[in-house]
């Protein structure tokens, strides 16, 4: 019967679906997706980057405005001979407007790219953080039910004590492993606080709520393939804004050819000569003539920050590419280290803990042997639990260089 109850308790956390949580915990606490709202809704981050993205909008208007025209009038002995009056525009040749709003635009894409990488960044620490959680709640609801065990465990060697079926040197042992096991859940119960200070933390200080998180870890989640996360690489947000940079290059490189073209610079007014009470109107036209300056040097330097770029651009592809098969063949170990403890070690391990049990209660073995059992039971499972965190660890990382859309818990 003590068997049975362990094991039921065990497995239910994995049972339990994340919507029950929530449903279960809302008067303590708030689920995943809604604290992920909260933090996403509330980080200055990503306030931040919206305002870049607004800010950006902005200077994309201004980009497309003509110059300003420009009013003059000149006096001759205080108006007393001549008074002059002109008005000046500039007309901006060679395309030099249209490729001022170009690149502004691009701006635009840099900043909306930024608050991609940002939103990104967030979601993959906001996951982070709530694993830990997660693997600490589930340590401890295996602690309880070891402890309760060893419990019940301390009642029966007293009984035994009794009736001269035990020694008291078993008691003294049943204590201590209960000791171990209560100066183990404290620790745990340390990690997880520190855990969902951290978490918080995400959301500012003014929401105590999101300390309660609830959720899971999504345990039957597959591991993407291989060829399909290095396709998926293309999309990594820290590539294109390495190719947003290499189009504000090239627009950059055409406005520094159109900036040889003179502007056309038109004037027109009137005159007027006080001595012979004549008006006489003016028109004047005036460029300026790219004979030392035609950019040559600009454009080679643009040209060659390009070059730097693309081969930028190359070397992170390569290092995450690298990254990429590293997790997946972690993620492929793991997967296979959790199959075996799920189908073959723990298993075995129950068997032995259940036989024990039988062995101890009939005299047939002593409490040393039965507590090793359980230790080992112990142990089993939360390696299992920290093999099921790490692959959710990886995951996330996975889906931070690939941009795919990955459900990892919930």
């Amino acid at each position: 019967m003590l068997i049975r109850t362990f094991l039921i308790t065990v497995l239910l956390y994995n049972w339990i679906s994340a919507d029950t949580i929530c449903r279960s915990d809302s008067a303590k606490g708030i689920c995943y997706a809604r604290a992920r709202e909260i933090i996403l809704s509330q980080n200055p981050g990503i306030k931040s980057a919206d305002t870049e993205i607004e800010a950006a909008k902005e200077g994309a208007s201004q980009a497309g405005l003509m110059p300003n025209p420009a009013a003059g009038i000149a006096l001759d002995k205080f108006g007393a001979n001549e008074i002059e009056f002109s008005v000046e525009q500039t007309i901006e040749l060679g395309g030099k407007r249209s490729l001022r709003k170009e690149s502004a635009e691009k701006e635009i894409d840099a900043a909306i790219n930024a608050g991609k990488i940002s939103r990104l960044e967030l979601e993959t620490e906001i996951i982070h953080r709530f694993i830990p959680i997660i693997t600490a709640r589930k340590k401890l609801d295996l602690l309880d039910s070891i402890i309760g065990l060893a419990e019940s465990t301390r009642e029966q060697i007293k009984r035994r004590i009794e009736v001269g079926a035990s020694r008291e040197t078993d008691l003294i042992r049943s204590e201590i492993d209960l000791e171990k096991l209560q100066l183990e859940r404290n620790e745990l119960l340390r990690e997880e606080k520190n855990a969902r200070i951290k978490f918080s933390a995400l959301g500012g200080n003014s929401n105590a709520s999101l300390l309660n998180v609830n959720g899971k870890i999504v345990d039957d989640t597959e591991i993407p393939p291989l060829d399909v996360i290095r396709n998926h690489l293309q999309e990594n947000l820290s590539l294109k804004e390495v190719d947003i940079e290499e189009q504000q290059l090239q627009v950059q490189q055409r406005q520094l050819g159109a900036e040889v073209v003179p502007d056309l610079n038109i004037s027109a007014g009137y005159l007027r000569d006080n001595e012979e009470s004549s008006n006489s109107p003016i028109i004047g036209l005036s460029m300026s003539i790219p004979i030392f300056n035609q950019n040559k040097y600009a454009r080679k330097q643009v040209q060659l920050k390009s070059s730097a770029l693309q081969k930028k651009r190359q070397n992170m592809f390569q290092l995450m590419d690298a990254d990429v098969q590293d997790i997946h063949s972690r993620l492929v170990l793991i997967d296979n280290q959790i199959n075996t403890l799920l189908s073959s070690t723990i298993p075995k391990s129950e068997k032995v803990y259940m036989m024990m049990q039988e062995y101890y209660s009939a005299g047939n073995t002593d409490y040393l042997d039965l507590s090793q059992t359980q230790t080992d039971l112990l142990r089993l499972t939360m390696e299992l639990y920290d093999f099921q965190a790490e692959r959710a660890q990886k995951l996330a990382e996975l889906m931070q260089l690939s941009n795919m859309p990955i459900e990892i818990v919930k």
